[in-house]
């Protein structure tokens, strides 16, 4: 299904990660995404080429004054320039595994569908503690789930202006900051939800365990993600299993 708005995706990109068939995943099964951002920092992937109109390359220094903390960089993506209003945040190791559409994270009111663990959020957690001054104690908070997001870019410069200096000391969640306040905010009318992700619907894998990934790939959950180092017998488990190159590859 293509959207009725343009979306785009962003991926926030460092050294390592397996960006390269990341992206792969996303032009199999979200064709209908507009345009790839990628935000890394002075170094970009040497085999990133290919559709120029479709692929914006970000660097820190266009996000981030000087000096600033690189890892405050995702809270800055609402300033990327020429970014869609919605838009999927998706990490570097985070993999697409059956067709996706816009509407599975949209609610029925309208509003924004994020996916939790079934784990709390630890307690004291920063987000959590700038979440409770605010709305009070509403435990249990659950984790986000690290499955790709759609953000929206006006909430999320909203979320920024009001906790802005937090943020900039750092260890805030984004993901639990973000959402919780979309959920909790009663500017927000209750049009948000949260839903416990499914064993089928999500999983992760070690990479540097064959086995493991061989059987995530063959199982096709929505939605996984890769953690560590590639070994090489993986690596090829993972070309193979994304043979087709994505339109940003040499």
């Amino acid at each position: 299904m293509t959207p009725a708005e343009p979306i785009d995706a962003v991926y926030a990109w460092s050294e390592g990660g397996q960006l390269e068939y990341s992206l792969r995943s996303l032009g199999r099964f979200a064709p209908w995404i507009r345009k790839v951002h990628i935000v890394a920092g002075e170094k970009a992937p040497k085999w990133l080429a290919g559709d120029r109109a479709r692929l914006s390359l970000v660097k820190h220094a266009d996000l981030l004054p000087a000096g600033a903390n690189a890892d405050l960089v995702a809270w800055q993506m609402f300033r990327i320039p020429g970014l869609s209003r919605r838009f999927l945040h998706l990490d570097a190791n985070t993999f697409l595994g059956q067709s996706l559409n816009a509407s599975d994270f949209l609610s029925s009111k309208g509003g924004y569908r994020f996916f939790v663990e079934p784990s709390d959020i630890p307690p004291g957690s920063a987000a959590e503690s700038l979440l409770n001054a605010r709305f009070g104690k509403r435990s249990p908070r659950k984790t986000v789930a690290r499955t790709p997001h759609l953000l929206d870019r006006g909430f999320l410069e909203e979320v920024h202006r009001l906790w802005e200096k937090p943020i900039k000391q750092g260890g805030v969640s984004l993901l639990t900051l973000y959402f919780y306040y979309l959920l909790e905010s009663p500017l927000q009318y209750k049009a948000h939800e949260q839903e416990v992700i499914a064993a089928e619907f999500y999983g992760s894998a070690p990479l540097s365990d064959r086995k493991q990934v061989s059987a995530m790939l063959s199982g096709g959950p929505k939605f996984f993600c890769l953690e560590g180092e590639a070994s090489l017998t993986t690596q090829m488990a993972l070309k193979l299993h994304f043979l087709r190159k994505s339109a940003f590859e040499k």
